[in-house]
């Protein structure tokens, strides 16, 4: 499988030359697997900034079928760094897209009550209902596992001997305020079926002195772990300018959840839009000090191939943008 990533940062998209090799756009990851039939299935991981540019890249593979028509969306949660390129993403506008898409519910809403919610005027041109895709909404829970089928479509029911091979299983484990005010987040460990590389996706967690236990066990041994790592250790023990409580993890603690998990790799997310290029590029000469585990910094445009559990290949795509 594929790991894409298409929006790194946290909080709120920035746009400026000093951060952008590691990119401005917030969180959207894409994790992708060809079916058998030579049709890239994805599964997209949250609609930030990010999402925008994914779906200008897709629109030549939708119409050429290198791309599959149906996908599933995962929703860490639903703060407006994770939901702000749905409005614009390009396959919405498709009538021939079926969308999944699936996160929690909270305030008795589910994720496409909050989407339709952005899109009510006069704040928004158009309305949820007037995209042109078919959109499926469901609800996941804590301790939930599901598999995403060769179609593309999730399949949320234990497999049975006379169901297709499933492409992917998702486990689910679903944190509570304070992890992440006000109400929690949702993390997702998908396994490629096929060879059994797993990945954990832990963005939007304020770990704990000694590791997050219940995250730890979650991703245990799983091959890449792609973890919140919004503040360096001197600005969350900073007093003049607190900003613990606020639902994010240092690089020091997704390093110690990384370590206690026993993963291969790991993969720092989700960064202060405030952090540099320069700064991040010495936080990572101190982190890739460490023996285990590899660690490699998220970029926009960053593509990491994994098989039989091991890094088959990392490159930079070009933007959508480019020339």
């Amino acid at each position: 499988m594929t790991i894409r990533f298409h929006g790194v940062r946290g909080s709120h998209p920035v746009a400026d030359p000093l951060m952008a090799d590691y990119g401005g756009n917030t969180s959207c990851v894409e994790v992708v697997k060809v079916n058998k039939a030579g049709v890239q299935v994805p599964i997209i991981i949250d609609a930030g900034t990010g999402l925008i540019k994914l779906g200008y890249s897709l629109a030549g593979k939708l119409f050429s079928g290198e791309y599959s028509k149906t996908f599933t969306m995962l929703f860490t949660h639903l703060h407006p760094d994770h939901t702000e390129g749905f409005n614009f993403f390009s396959p919405n506008f498709f009538p021939f897209c079926t969308i999944h898409i699936l996160g929690m519910e909270t305030l008795k809403k589910n994720v496409g009550g909050v989407l339709k919610g952005k899109m009510i005027p006069p704040t928004f041109p158009i309305e949820y209902k007037d995209l042109k895709s078919d959109r499926k909404h469901g609800v996941l829970s804590d301790g939930q596992r599901f598999f995403i089928g060769q179609d593309g479509a999730p399949i949320l029911r234990f497999l049975k001997n006379k169901d297709p091979d499933p492409l992917f299983e998702v486990g689910v484990l679903q944190s509570f305020a304070p992890s992440h005010p006000q109400q929690g987040a949702m993390y997702y460990r998908i396994k490629d079926l096929e060879d059994n590389s797993a990945i954990a996706c832990i963005w939007d967690i304020e770990s704990h002195i000694g590791g997050d236990v219940r995250a730890v066990r979650f991703a245990e041994k799983t091959d890449l772990m792609i973890h919140d790592a919004q503040y360096t250790e001197e600005e969350y023990l900073n007093t003049s300018n607190p900003v613990q409580g606020f639902g994010h993890s240092t690089f020091g603690m997704a390093m110690e959840n990384a370590v206690r998990a026993q993963v291969r790799y790991l993969v720092p997310f989700h960064y202060n839009p405030r952090h540099t290029d320069a700064g991040l590029d010495a936080i990572h000469e101190t982190l890739r000090k460490s023996p285990a585990p590899e660690v490699i910094m998220a970029k926009e445009g960053l593509a990491l191939t994994l098989k039989d559990g091991l890094l088959l290949s990392r490159e930079r795509f070009p933007s959508t943008f480019s020339k």
